[in-house]
């Protein structure tokens, strides 16, 4: 049986039907087409072997459910090149040296990557050698805003890896169970403790199966476990459209968010100017308040607007893990239009947020992203892929609640980024025989920490 056909039988988290890629190539309108992902509570152990390769995730964190396993991305190195796989802020800032660096090292700093979540988005009725598709996600915590890198791998229907029939989870999770969770194509190449490929790898004294990779081992010296994201699938939903405001957003206009009335209604953590980026664990929130207080007064902002100011104040100072709400929000947006500083690219950015509350990834390949901010935006288009020649186009995109969602780790209290807008090969063409996961591109928008600075 053709692709094309069996593909109705597996679960395609996040790939679009055959419906609608035909629908894009008869350019219809794709803004109903966003789909978000959420994440699931953490899983159990019998809940984490549904997470391995043999189910084909999406998920975040946790060892790679590498879908080839052979020939991973580490075992060769690529050469950096700005216009196709360096990402970055608005500048596109790369060293650009055109120094060979491995697939899993920064290109900017040179460190070792960590793995941070992969997209499991079949395109078998677009390309027959793209029934199984996987995006792989790496980025580096030691750059500030954070770097990544992006790695694209496929197989037809019938490949050497995986039947041609759905995967049975009962199965899967007796076999894991039986074997004792071992993998016998990957355990041999890849670090036992945080599943990425581990070069020269050294025994990490809990016997000499149990091998590791170099940042593990030196970790494990230092009395830290390995550098892992919480594991969490990905559940999927179609995304709700938000409503547009009634201004004019050119004038500077946006329309003020409706107070929480009860639980169901509260929106989520979103960065607002003076909001913590995660839970503010790296931030003097107070401090930080009183700052944006003081240079409203000066600026002459009205006693409403001042009042509300001091509520949040007060608000951060009872606890940092306080959210900013949809009042506050709505404040600070009044604020910003007063003094001409208001971004109507950030509040459709929240707007989208609240009614796709706790949503840390934003899909819908062919279209657009959904930038975070005015500042710091992508120029131009990134460079077509070097296997085909085809344009690459949006994919998907990661948002900044998933470090909200993430925080309490030494890990993930590192994530800093506005979002992260994912692009992959038009035509899903087929990797080199040789060379099974193929770079793509990324580029992270930051957050415009100086644009939104109070102006004396």
């Amino acid at each position: 049986m053709p692709a094309k056909s069996k593909a109705k039988g597996r679960r395609n988290r996040l790939g679009k039907s055959k419906e609608q890629e035909e629908g894009e190539e008869d350019g219809e309108d794709e803004e109903s087409d966003d789909m978000v992902g959420y994440l699931e509570d953490a899983p159990s152990d019998e809940g984490r072997r549904l997470l391995t390769r043999w189910m084909f995730p999406s998920k975040v964190g946790g060892r790679p459910a590498w879908l080839v396993p052979r020939s991973l991305p580490s075992a060769v190195t690529s050469v950096i090149a700005s216009s196709s796989t360096a990402s970055g802020s608005s500048d596109g800032a790369d060293n650009g040296t055109g120094a060979a660096v491995p697939d899993l090292g920064c290109t900017h700093c040179g460190r070792p990557l960590r793995f941070l979540m992969q997209i499991y988005a079949s395109r078998g009725s677009a390309s027959e050698g793209a029934f199984h598709r996987a995006l792989f996600l790496f980025i580096c915590t030691g750059c500030q805003p954070n770097r990544a890198r992006l790695f694209r791998s496929q197989l037809p229907w019938e490949n050497d890896f995986y039947s041609t029939e759905p995967p049975n989870a009962k199965e899967v999770a007796k076999r894991l169970r039986k074997s004792g969770d071992q993998d016998s194509d990957l355990d041999a190449v890849c670090c036992r403790k945080c599943g990425l490929p581990c070069g020269a790898a050294v025994a990490s004294g809990e016997g000499e199966e149990a091998l590791c990779c170099g940042e593990c081992a030196r970790r494990a010296r230092l009395g830290d476990g390995p550098a892992l994201f919480q594991e969490r699938e990905l559940r999927t939903e179609e995304a709700e459209t938000p409503e547009e405001p009634e201004e004019d957003e050119d004038e500077g206009a946006a329309k003020s968010a409706k107070p929480a009335t009860n639980k169901d209604d509260e929106v989520e953590e979103v960065f607002t100017p003076g909001a913590a980026k995660a839970a503010g664990k790296d931030r003097d929130l107070v401090a930080e308040a009183e700052g944006v207080i003081e240079a409203a007064r000066m600026k002459g902002a009205s006693e409403a607007v001042i009042k509300k100011l001091e509520e949040y104040r007060t608000k951060v100072a009872e606890s940092s893990d306080n959210a900013i709400d949809a009042t506050e929000q709505a404040v600070f947006d009044e604020y910003s239009k007063q003094q001409g500083e208001h971004d109507p690219v950030f509040s459709k950015f929240n707007r989208f947020a609240a009614v796709n509350n706790g949503h840390a990834v934003r899909y819908n390949f062919n279209s657009k992203p959904l930038w975070f901010c005015g500042p710091n935006q992508m120029d131009g288009a990134p460079a077509p892929c070097p296997h085909c020649g085809e344009p690459r186009v949006f994919e998907f995109q990661v948002q900044p609640q998933l470090i909200s969602l993430l925080h309490g780790t030494s890990l993930a209290d590192r994530l800093e980024f506005g979002t992260m807008c994912c692009y992959t090969c038009r035509a899903s063409c087929d990797p080199p025989q040789d060379r099974p996961y193929v770079e793509e591109f990324v580029y992270v928008q930051a957050e415009p920490r100086e644009a939104w600075l109070p102006k004396a």
